[in-house]
């Protein structure tokens, strides 16, 4: 039986961390950690990957590593660049979503978002990721773990 690889894209370490705490209640599992889609990607051609976790908010990313066509935001946002930059890393998971499709096919993937008010949105999301699920506010890690660990 191999042991369960999860790959936690976030701009931080606070995620991975607390999953290699967590991950003592329930068994081994790898962990993988991207900072930015470019990472991501590169580990999702080269590893066998079961299950991502997104964070939505890349804040302490750089601008040039954020996931996005932050040119049509900029003439979405009235010309405002900084006003699309923090669009993109406010919304990055989102975008990392979009960027890494054709890599997440088949792997459950939890977004560190909140659904419960926006279900038309995850079920929108859902035909294209099936295995996607969203990350309650208040839900604790071990909850986001238990659903990457989950079987299929």
């Amino acid at each position: 039986m191999s042991v369960p690889v999860v790959l936690v894209v976030e701009d931080g370490t606070e995620y991975t961390e607390a999953f290699a705490r967590l991950s003592g209640d329930v068994g081994p599992v790898e962990l993988l950690r991207a900072s930015h889609a470019a990472e991501a990607r590169a580990l999702l051609t080269t590893r066998r990957v079961d299950a991502v976790f997104l964070d939505v908010v890349f804040d302490r990313t750089p601008e040039e590593a954020l996931a996005g066509d932050l040119d049509a935001l900029i003439a979405r946002h009235g010309g405002d660049r900084a006003r699309a930059v923090r669009h993109l890393a406010t919304h990055q998971g989102f975008y990392l979503l979009d960027a890494l499709a054709d890599a997440l096919a088949g792997v459950r993937l939890v977004l560190a978002y909140d659904f419960t008010a926006e279900e038309k949105r995850l079920e929108a999301l859902r035909k294209r990721f099936p295995g996607l699920s969203g990350l309650p506010d208040g839900a604790s890690l071990g909850a986001a773990l238990s659903l990457l660990l989950r079987s299929p």
